[in-house]
């Protein structure tokens, strides 16, 4: 079967795709020990891994000697990449995109990707990544006005979300977090202006904070970096 890695910033998701079925095996700190135990037992051959930073040698190290390849620029995807620098594109987001097109291909998408940062990608219907745009994600923007600040506190994103803020806490929080989502529905409600038909794919450690409202069809998938890691891996299995 093969192993597929989505290196975040802090942590990794991992995942096995066995007879079609792609199926999560760990989620956690990126350290070998935790990752290499999430298949002890498992029959492990080839796969792909992308992350948006260097990695411990160790794990890169471990992760090739399975059979693991990175997906990097000059790997095929089943997309066209109109990205005017894809060597600097980061490789979730590539992946992501190449996931939403292989569970709705010949639509219009935006992926909405809310981790430690937030990007907003398009892909066309006629399967082209077009480009996207890149935002602080939650958990920066509520460290910003903490650490960037004299008083203000940090704050965390569970708990009351008032329209207008009856405290600082609150008006933190309702800031952030309703700024966030005003942030991302905006840019939906432009697109649709051109693209009427336009499908939504959410996804991301922070996605449950992102309480979008508009008529868009939405689809929350958790696991699309790693389906478009699949994806790729199965148009391009002369790589192993």
């Amino acid at each position: 079967m093969e192993l597929l890695l989505d290196f975040g910033n802090t942590r990794v998701k991992a995942a096995v795709k066995d007879c079609g079925t792609l199926r999560v095996v760990y989620s956690g700190p990126v350290e070998l020990g935790g990752i290499s135990a999430s298949v002890n037992g498992l029959d492990v051959h080839g796969g792909m891994w992308c992350s948006v930073h260097p990695l411990p040698g160790d794990v890169e190290s471990w992760m090739r000697g399975k059979g693991l390849v990175p997906l990097d620029a000059s790997t095929p995807v089943p997309l066209r990449n109109s990205y005017g620098t894809p060597a600097t594109l980061g490789m979730d987001r590539l992946a992501a995109a190449v996931g939403a097109w292989s569970m709705q291909p010949g639509k219009d998408i935006l992926v909405i990707d809310a981790g430690t940062a937030v990007t907003y990608d398009f892909i066309s219907s006629r399967g082209e990544y077009m480009g996207g745009n890149i935002a602080p994600g939650i958990g920066l923007r509520f460290r910003s006005l903490h650490e960037h600040t004299g008083a203000l506190p940090m704050v965390a994103p569970q708990g009351s979300l008032p329209d207008l803020g009856t405290d600082t806490e609150t008006a933190i929080r309702s800031g952030v977090l309703r700024g966030i989502r005003y942030e991302a529905e905006g840019y939906i409600r432009e697109l649709e202006s051109q693209y009427p038909s336009l499908l939504v794919f959410l996804t991301g450690g922070d996605a449950e904070f992102f309480d979008i409202k508009v008529k868009s069809s939405i689809f929350a998938v958790p696991d699309l970096v790693l389906r478009g890691l699949a994806r790729i891996v199965e148009c391009d299995e002369k790589i192993f």
